[in-house]
């Protein structure tokens, strides 16, 4: 049940003051939720719709001033919200660099274990126990 249509009031937002709402939103300046108390957005839902539709154009106008804003802490650091595609892509490439990082790693100390095997001619790895 709905509220009548006198009690309702429908709002009407520039194409301006959404672009500008989306890009607070994307470069960190706002959270979400104070994007809407800014702008007076009364849903979620629309915010995020607006986010869908200009925020990979106002990514790519905005790019050198979201990378000169980049220079947080990590931990501070905001996330951008950019197409989901992109964002697995980036993490995918990551996750195959720090796998080869891991693989490497691992092959360098089984190397530097079979050198003290031989120079020491002491038995360090262990030996696999069946019960």
């Amino acid at each position: 049940m709905g509220l009548s249509k006198e009690f309702r009031v429908n709002r009407t937002y520039s194409e301006e003051s959404k672009k500008q709402a989306v890009f607070k939103v994307l470069s960190g300046e706002l959270r979400k939720s104070d994007a809407m108390k800014e702008f007076g957005i009364r849903g979620s839902g629309s915010l995020d719709r607006w986010i869908e539709r200009y925020g990979h154009g106002i990514l790519s106008e905005h790019k050198e001033l979201l990378e000169q804003m980049g220079t947080r802490k990590k931990k501070e650091a905001v996330k951008v919200e950019i197409p989901e595609t992109e964002e697995l892509r980036g993490e995918v490439a990551r996750l195959k660099k720090d796998l080869r990082a891991a693989e490497l790693r691992a092959e360098a100390y089984s190397l530097m274990i079979d050198i003290a095997e031989r120079e020491l001619k002491v038995a360090i790895r262990k030996k696999s126990v069946t019960k």
